[in-house]
């Protein structure tokens, strides 16, 4: 049925009685069908009614549980709708103050709102979305005065105190802010604001104080590249190389320009500056890999390869054993067996992954005997080679696992793993194993009910 064609050949009574059918009895389609309808003057206010009337119909005792947070969000969906369609009819200006209605509602929900699911987040993203899109084409529409509103507009919400403990959406903002700063007056105000926040920032007592000077840094930054200072950028990435995104920066700038002495000294720097962070050491000794590499340096290689190794890493496995020549490699490995166990009283998951890499079942053996529990993953590998001693640790863990069980649900447990020892081990070991179970927990009805119904 094309019903386009059906209805557009309807009179105007009989679309008008179509309408009010739809409408009756279905309250949400004439919310919408009102929001459609309104007057262009009132339409902020609209906006704000219209999404404050889907949030208060859904809290109870001033609250909004997980389960109706996606009710409670439909009248700020219908607004940032709106908002695209007044981009696409030119009408950027009420499209940001649509944006920006939606915004600054639905970040104050987040005090009364279980946002568990992230819905909330998620409409603060595209309405951050809009407001980039909006404020591009304000700019290319070089009407000063609508300019100059929508900035303040925009800088005004991001500071406002709804942010303070909302950072990173307040930095959205301010980042949206300088799609504006090509103007002198408007890159004054905000390079003002920006040096504001560092300084309220770098006095607050807080975890968070790095990390927040280095989103301001960067918005300074972005403020330079959008007036196209490219020696300026240059200079204030190495003014700020304390920041582990300007050392990225910087290094990446040096590779690409083939300049590694000078990127290999950022990396060691940065090893030295930031030794307890180890995420971040492993960022700088990924960097010297990189350097590495494109000098075709393979002892190098080698060296940090093994670190990453001994830190875990499986990809680093491959890359260092194709470094290898056979003969090397047969000694490499067995030196990364003999530290894992001297070092670790548990064996990373990394030595496992080796082990069935280089079919060493000797060493899987030792990982499930410091690891009881991989022996339920592992015993198809030990079979051929260890099978009496695969055969052990399975009963001892299965043994254990049965001490431990004080409930139904996991004696159900340990029967389930007891399927799997049949399986690996046969019906007479199998047989024996239940009945021991059965003898030491006589006194425990609902587990000897249990064992008894996967008894062979």
């Amino acid at each position: 049925m094309d019903l386009h064609n059906k209805i557009s050949k309807l009179s105007k009574d009989e679309l008008v009685e179509l309408i009010m059918y739809l409408i009756d009895g279905d309250e949400d389609v004439e919310k919408k069908l009102e929001y459609k309808l309104i007057s262009p003057d009132d339409e902020v206010k609209a906006s704000k009614q219209l999404i404050r009337k889907y949030i208060n119909e859904n809290k109870w005792r001033g609250y909004i549980s997980w389960r109706n947070v996606h009710a409670s969000l439909q009248g700020a969906d219908m607004v940032l709708g709106k908002g695209r369609t007044k981009l696409v009819n030119g009408e950027e200006e009420t499209a940001i103050q649509l944006g920006l209605t939606v915004l600054s509602m639905v970040m104050d929900m987040l005090q009364y709102t279980d946002d568990s699911g992230g819905e909330i987040g998620f409409v603060v993203n595209r309405s951050i979305s809009l407001l980039k899109d909006a404020s591009s084409l304000v700019l290319v529409s070089k009407d000063y005065h609508v300019q100059d509103k929508s900035f303040e507009l925009i800088l005004k919400e991001a500071m406002q105190k709804r942010y303070d403990g909302f950072s990173d959406t307040r930095f959205d903002l301010l980042e949206v802010c300088t799609i504006y700063s090509g103007r002198p007056s408007i890159r004054t105000k905000l390079e003002e604001t920006l040096e504001k926040l560092l300084s309220q920032v770098s006095k607050a007592a807080s975890w968070s104080v790095n990390y927040e000077q280095q989103a301001i840094r960067r918005l300074q930054l972005k403020v330079m590249e959008t007036n196209g200072e490219f020696d300026q950028v240059g200079q204030f990435i190495y003014q700020n190389l304390q920041y582990s995104d300007f050392r990225k920066m910087a290094i990446e700038k040096e590779l690409d320009e083939s300049n590694f002495d000078a990127a290999l000294k950022l990396c060691q720097d940065g090893e030295k500056n930031d030794s307890m962070y180890p995420g971040l050491v492993k960022d700088w000794k990924s960097y010297r890999l990189q350097i590495y590499e494109r000098q075709d340096d393979t002892e190098k290689q080698k060296e940090l390869l093994l670190d990453f190794v001994y830190a875990n890493d499986y990809e680093s496995y491959a890359k260092l054993k194709d470094l290898c020549s056979k003969q090397e490699w047969e000694t490499v490995v067995e030196q990364l067996f003999d530290t894992f166990e001297k070092r670790d009283r548990y064996l990373p998951n990394v030595y496992q992954y080796i082990a069935q890499e280089e079919n060493r079942t000797d060493k899987l053996l030792l990982y499930c005997e410091k690891s009881p529990i991989t022996i339920m993953d592992l015993y198809p590998y030990l079979l051929d080679d260890y099978p009496d001693r695969a055969e052990e640790i399975f009963t001892a863990y299965l043994q254990k696992e049965a001490e431990a069980a004080g409930n139904r649900k996991q004696y159900r447990n340990v029967c389930k793993k007891l399927k799997r020892f049949h399986s690996a081990f046969g019906d007479a070991t199998f047989a024996e194993l239940v009945a021991e179970l059965k003898r030491t927990y006589e006194r425990k009805p609902a587990f000897v009910n249990e064992l008894e119904k996967v008894e062979i």
